[in-house]
């Protein structure tokens, strides 16, 4: 009988050890995905022409050598015909990995309608020493 306790007693606690453990990750996991700061607009330039600006606040930064992905995409008219999305700017003067700002993309647009801009970025807050992609979803209307 006291081989069957010492059995129950074992694999209750390791059980209690793994839910525990679980339950702390899921909480880790909510925390570790905050909302992002990451500011899109845009700004016309010429007929149909358009440059597309992204801020980060004080103390964060792009990563240069990140995969940054953005995609533009017309709906009810509007149709891109032609975009330069690739981030790049001058690099920061205390920390070269980052971009100190970004230099505007510039697309160019055909007739009016909604323009959709999805893109996964890269981002690194300085004061905490963490980088971050951030999924970015913007819609605008032209």
């Amino acid at each position: 009988m006291r081989p069957f306790f010492i059995l129950f007693l074992f694999s209750a606690v390791l059980g209690f050890g793994f839910f525990s453990c679980n339950e702390s990750k899921e909480i880790q996991a909510e925390e570790s995905f905050p909302t992002h700061p990451i500011e899109v607009n845009i700004k016309e330039k010429g007929a149909g022409k358009y440059e597309m600006e992204l801020y980060l606040p004080k103390d964060f930064g792009f990563q240069i050598e990140a995969p940054h992905r953005i995609f533009l995409s017309g709906s009810e008219g509007l149709k891109v015909t032609s975009a330069e999305l690739k981030l790049t700017g001058p690099t920061h003067p205390k920390k070269p990995e980052y971009f100190e700002y970004v230099k505007p993309l510039t697309f160019q647009v055909e007739g009016k309608g909604k323009l959709q801009m999805e893109g996964k970025l890269f981002y690194c807050n300085f004061l905490k020493n963490i980088c971050i992609p951030a999924k970015v979803t913007k819609t605008f209307t032209i």
